[in-house]
């Protein structure tokens, strides 16, 4: 799509009137499609698996699993930390994925 195309859809909807506007946008819609249509497809990212930025996540969370259950066995709730840890495998588990 070029400016000439959209200046060209302007001036004809003036020279037509609002009784065409309908047909001066699906011509100007017609012509986005086809330049769209044109397009090479994009190609998808490639995914290699999890690398050095996973592993930085993973240690970040284990790091502050440590921090979360000091402060839950500090203030007696032991149950808590059992729940973070399990909370963290899962965790762990999609990152890698």
């Amino acid at each position: 799509m070029e400016k000439r195309d959209v200046h060209a859809a302007l001036e004809a909807r003036r020279e037509l009137g609002p009784a065409y506007d309908d047909e001066v946008v699906e011509a100007l819609l017609a012509k986005i499609d086809e330049r769209l249509d044109r397009r090479p497809p994009a190609a998808a990212p490639a995914r290699h698996g999890p690398g050095f930025g996973s592993g930085v996540v993973l240690l970040g969370m284990f790091g502050c699993g440590v921090g979360a259950t000091a402060i839950a066995v500090t203030h007696g709730a032991a149950w808590l930390a059992a729940v973070i840890w399990i909370a963290l495998a899962f965790a762990a588990g999609e990152v890698r994925r």
